[in-house]
């Protein structure tokens, strides 16, 4: 299996056929789930993970994942950021829940992957939400100034 594992905006590419690569480098581990969590052991090092429907918390420190499909015909887990549906389109919601400050799409927009699609402000801090793939905009289900749970989706794009 081949897949891009993306945490905090940082992608990794990673292979688990006859061991474990990531970015093309082999890596010795296990995982052991444990009661709502898994304790994964990389090459000596230990962590402790619970994966949320916001992301997952490593060792008390929260991180937003995403697994993205890189091999024809396999189609991991849909991520905690967006998640595809039957027609080929993605459901775009928030990491967290907050207040939109900003929607930078309309429908019929053709967006490319990493563009804003809106900015979200939780913590006292904003956040800008960028299109996990590219596409044309099908929906936008928020405006200005409405307050979103992370589980509301916020755009919907389809295929370009």
């Amino acid at each position: 299996m081949r897949f891009q594992l993306v945490i905090n905006g940082e992608a990794h590419e990673v292979e688990t056929d006859g061991g474990v690569r990531i970015d093309g480098r082999p890596v010795e581990g296990e995982a052991v789930a444990e009661g709502r969590g898994v304790t994964v052991r990389i090459e000596g090092k230990r962590y402790r993970v619970l994966l949320t429907r916001w992301g997952s918390v490593v060792d008390d420190a929260s991180y937003r994942v995403e697994v993205r499909e890189l091999e024809a015909g396999h189609r991991p887990e849909a991520s905690a950021a967006h998640g595809g549906t039957a027609a080929g389109q993605v459901e775009v919601r928030p990491s967290m829940p907050g207040r939109i400050v900003r929607v930078h799409v309309k429908v019929g927009d053709r967006v490319a992957r990493h563009a804003p699609l809106a900015v979200l402000e939780a913590m006292k801090m904003q956040n800008e939400i960028p299109a996990p793939v590219a596409g044309i905009v099908k929906e936008v289900r928020v405006s200005e100034g409405q307050g979103v749970l992370a589980s509301d989706v916020l755009v919907v794009l389809g295929p370009a």
